[in-house]
């Protein structure tokens, strides 16, 4: 003998929530808080993150320099490094699909300030970083996720943080 719900029973059931619905919130980030004047973003961020890579995953130094326009247009580079190189170590690629410990990206993009949602994207290769602008009890956060497809893909999810000019000065470019 089978037992079926009832049309009503079946539509009650449907409508209750799942665990993992969006009734179940899920935490929000910070309230956006731009700085007043946007320029005051560029200069140089740094992180340290593991890269995805094809050949395995590798820890790697990143590096934005931004010129941030005041109305959030962005202008820069990325540098990012291995932070082991040699014999056996994981490897990157460069834009001619080599492999390489270290490489350089200029970039082009924007810092929305209404939302602080960031989009940057590499002008002679295919990679993106997107992510938010947020601040935390350190200062001023780009938490980024960085992706390449193709050849040379590479996913990493970083958090740069604004540096000081000393800060920056004392950092070697990779």
């Amino acid at each position: 003998m089978h037992h079926l719900l009832s049309r009503s029973a079946l539509a009650a059931l449907l409508v209750l929530p799942l665990p993992w619905s969006a009734a179940v919130a899920a935490p929000q980030p910070g309230r956006c808080a731009p700085p007043a004047d946007l320029t005051s973003l560029s200069g140089v961020w740094q992180a340290e993150a593991l890269a995805h890579v094809s050949g395995g995953v590798a820890a790697s130094r990143q590096r934005l320099q931004l010129q941030v326009g005041a109305d959030g247009r962005v202008r820069g580079q990325r540098d990012w490094a291995a932070v082991r190189t040699g014999a056996g170590a994981v490897q990157g690629r460069n834009r001619k699909g080599q492999p390489a410990f270290q490489e350089v990206e200029p970039l082009i993009g924007w810092i929305d300030p209404r939302s602080c949602r960031v989009l940057l994207v590499e002008t002679e290769d295919n990679g993106q970083l997107s992510g938010s602008l947020r601040r935390d009890a350190g200062g001023p956060v780009l938490e980024l996720a960085i992706s390449q497809s193709g050849r040379g893909a590479v996913v990493v999810f970083a958090d740069f943080r604004w540096q000081t000019s000393t800060q920056a000065g004392a950092t070697p470019k990779p």
